[in-house]
């Protein structure tokens, strides 16, 4: 299994939680190792949320200063 870090990036640690849900959803797991999945599933998916915000934000700032390039008519 894919060790959980803050340095991971969003395709790796999406993989890890499509990963982490199918050993949920195909083994026949004791609920003490159900219970270690979902705490795993809950965790990449707080980081892949928070990946995603911090995206939005950059997307948006694109946004802004395309906006402000098309108002000012200055040249691209």
């Amino acid at each position: 299994m894919i060790e959980i870090n803050n340095n991971m990036e969003f395709d790796t640690a999406y993989a890890a939680l499509k990963e982490t849900v199918a050993l949920m959803e195909t083994s026949k797991n004791d609920i003490d190792a159900l219970l270690m999945y979902y705490e795993r599933a809950c965790r990449l998916i707080v980081y892949c949320q928070r990946e995603l915000q911090k995206t939005r934000g950059k997307i948006t700032e694109i946004n802004e200063r395309v906006a402000e390039l098309r108002k000012s008519g200055a040249p691209l």
